[in-house]
């Protein structure tokens, strides 16, 4: 049932980005969270079988994570790149109010400087967004992938990494100050984020640490909800979603082991394949919809054109991806979790 859920996060993310629709609580940031605790749990499970199956796990684990990510990223860049510069910058979607220049798309094809747009940490040729908005999430994403071998080799690295920033989060998020705040520590970087992963790799383990630090978690959220004085939005979110996060890998989890049949398990990694494009694609969505002469507002019509222009976009990515895939499982030499029977 993971690929269920990481479609409902994915749709969350898009609806957060659609102007004017009044949410009380940003439903992206929630998800990406999520996002955040499910990748720690299917890293630490990937990277398991990268030493035992690869001479140099550390190498072929990182060169699966590229040819995983990339050629659907930079055939989302593409396409964004071409259509912003044969239509010009969106007349009412602020996050594609840019031009393509080719020091901004080489920034952008790199994809780890795309990080780095939120302060004190700028580069200023990337501003005012990356060119794929949410991109700056999936640099975090790839940070966590080049310390995944350090923390798998180290455990004492791991402890305090996991201390460290544990301290630097949850400071970030109960004061507001330029360097210490909950959103830039507390949500974008990965100095600040990697606790909300290391829920999902403990969990993966086994270890009891994963509900510990849930508790945490849980407690932040129960006295930011409930009026406690922690003033900044982005701290109830961040919370929030860390305290949905657990839950919701558990009940993916049981669900799968629980639901029998070939059938339903093929929809689910089909779903799954999906949540990924749809991640990327669905702002490229919103100018493509208002190009064709609908305004980027919460209308139902115009969030509805945007599901559909970005499912689209999604199928033909997940198409091109399978051919990947073929490639990816070739290169590292065994199977995927899918094909083994995991989650």
């Amino acid at each position: 049932m993971l690929g269920l859920i990481r479609v409902v996060l994915a749709l969350a993310v898009l609806l957060s980005h659609v102007p004017g629709t009044g949410f009380a609580l940003n439903p992206g940031v929630v998800a990406v969270i999520c996002f955040y605790t499910l990748s720690g749990y299917l890293m630490r499970r990937s990277y398991e079988r990268f030493t035992q199956h690869a001479a140099a796990p550390a190498r072929a684990f990182l060169l699966d994570r590229v040819l995983k990510l990339y050629p659907q990223y930079l055939l989302a860049l593409a396409a964004t790149a071409l259509l912003l510069a044969a239509w010009g910058p969106s007349p009412g979607f602020w996050l594609l109010q840019q031009e393509p220049t080719p020091l901004k798309l080489l920034l952008n094809a790199l994809l780890l400087p795309a990080n780095y747009i939120f302060g004190p940490l700028v580069i200023t040729e990337l501003l005012p967004h990356p060119l794929i908005p949410p991109a700056w999430s999936l640099a975090t994403e790839f940070h966590f992938y080049l310390l995944v071998p350090l923390l798998f080799a180290f455990p004492r690295l791991f402890l305090a990494s996991l201390l460290g920033t544990l301290a630097l989060q949850f400071t970030s998020l109960l004061h507001e100050s330029p360097a210490l705040n909950a959103d830039t520590p507390g949500y974008r970087y990965i100095v600040g984020v990697l606790p909300v992963f290391l829920m999902g790799w403990l969990h993966a383990a086994g270890h009891r640490g994963a509900w510990l630090l849930w508790g945490a978690y849980a407690l932040l959220a129960a006295a930011a909800l409930g009026g406690a004085g922690i003033e900044q939005p982005r701290a109830r979110e961040v919370a929030l979603g860390a305290t949905l996060a657990l839950p919701l890998l558990v009940l993916g989890r049981h669900r799968r082991a629980t639901l029998q049949g070939a059938r339903w398990r093929a929809w689910d990694e089909r779903l799954g394949n999906l949540a990924y494009p749809l991640f990327i694609t669905h702002c490229l969505a919103f100018y493509v919809v208002e190009h064709c002469g609908l305004p980027v507002t919460a209308e139902p019509r115009f969030i509805g054109a945007a599901v559909a222009v970005s499912l689209a976009a999604s199928l033909l990515l997940e198409r091109v991806q399978r051919h990947v895939e073929r490639l990816r499982i070739g290169v590292r030499g065994f199977a995927s979790m899918n094909q083994a029977g995991g989650s």
